[in-house]
């Protein structure tokens, strides 16, 4: 059996969905004050037990937003993830509220990275993005504190229209921060991103074939999201090697969002379950919706005949974005059929 339909390699949960920035791609559509349906600490504990007991290996648990530190209880959901021994990480939006002082907490309380998002290699082009004066500055000045103070640091990148001719200097500019890993997100239009917004096939194409050529000499990981192409590439450049099984929407990947409804992908808006009426076990392993989405078998058109649809299969988030068809061609993939 696919081990990604027996466990989730990583959960992330939108703890909230309050935030200060006011980004143009933002997946939440992100409020100011946060929502009193959130999930409370107390219901969080036995999603905790449940990934701790339930998957022989315990997902990386992602805390992000919104912004997490608009939930005044956040330390304490890191002390009680840690005391079941889950991995945690924290993708915090950059505001005023994070601080030496907060990734310095966080280390004690034994986070193990923490994820910035960065845009474009100037204030111009990313302050633009998160749609607030000053965040450039201060997201270098914070991934600079992370890796001092010794915590991973990841470095996400939305790639969209108005980024995508920065990938190049973006890619020297992630090698000077010492990262552990860079995480390309090319756009889903979603959420506040529109069509416009979001890269033609040729454009994602030509951007994967760089970077396949660029990241193995490279000290970190490089991972994509939005493109599981990505999978195709590296096998086309790598051919001695099988292709490797991306995990994606609902396979090796899961999203709960701030009222404890389960996604397959925080960009793909379709509900797989309820955190306050099953477990997220029961929703992750058996629920018609995740299942679909691991079953190759459902895919149609050019991605239900391409010969990677195993490993790829395409992004679904995308596929339903553009056409409204979970199963259908992702339309952000050049290749039109494939022996």
């Amino acid at each position: 059996m696919d081990s990604y339909a027996e466990a989730p390699h990583v959960v992330t949960w939108e703890v909230t969905r309050a935030c200060q920035l006011h980004c143009r791609h933002c997946r939440a559509r992100a409020i100011p004050r946060r929502d009193r349906e959130e999930l409370s600490l107390q219901e969080m504990l036995t999603v905790f037990d449940d990934l701790r007991t339930h998957f022989n290996h315990a997902p990386i648990l992602v805390f992000t937003g919104g912004d997490p530190l608009e939930r005044p209880d956040l330390d304490d959901m890191i002390r009680a993830a840690r005391s079941r021994h889950l991995v945690v990480a924290i993708a915090p939006s950059v505001t005023p509220k994070l601080d030496r002082s907060v990734i310095q907490r966080w280390k004690r309380l034994g986070v193990h990275a923490v994820s910035l998002s960065l845009d474009g290699i100037d204030a111009k082009t990313h302050d633009a993005y998160r749609g607030v004066a000053g965040t450039f500055a201060r997201t270098l000045d914070m991934a600079h504190t992370i890796v001092e103070e010794g915590l991973a640091l990841q470095i996400n990148t939305a790639i969209s229209q108005q980024t995508m001719n920065q990938v190049l200097p973006m890619a020297s500019m992630v090698q000077s921060l010492k990262v552990t890993s860079w995480e390309l997100f090319f756009v889903i239009p979603t959420g506040r991103a529109r069509v416009i917004d979001a890269l033609l096939p040729n454009q994602i194409e030509d951007i994967l074939q760089w970077v396949a050529r660029w990241a193995p000499r490279q000290s970190f990981r490089v991972t994509t999201v939005g493109a599981p192409q990505w999978s195709r590439v590296l096998h086309q450049s790598q051919s001695d090697r099988p292709a490797r099984v991306v995990a994606r929407e609902a396979r090796g990947f899961a999203f709960i969002d701030h009222r404890g409804l389960v996604y397959p992908s925080g960009y793909l808006p379709v509900v797989g379950g309820d955190l306050r009426q099953s477990s997220f076990s029961e929703i992750y392993q058996h629920s018609e919706l995740f299942q679909l989405l691991r079953d190759p078998d459902r895919l149609t058109g050019s991605c239900g005949h391409c010969r990677y649809r195993e490993s790829c299969g395409g992004s679904r988030a995308r596929a339903y974005a553009m056409t409204k068809d979970l199963m259908a061609a992702d339309p952000g993939c050049p290749i039109t059929t494939m022996a």
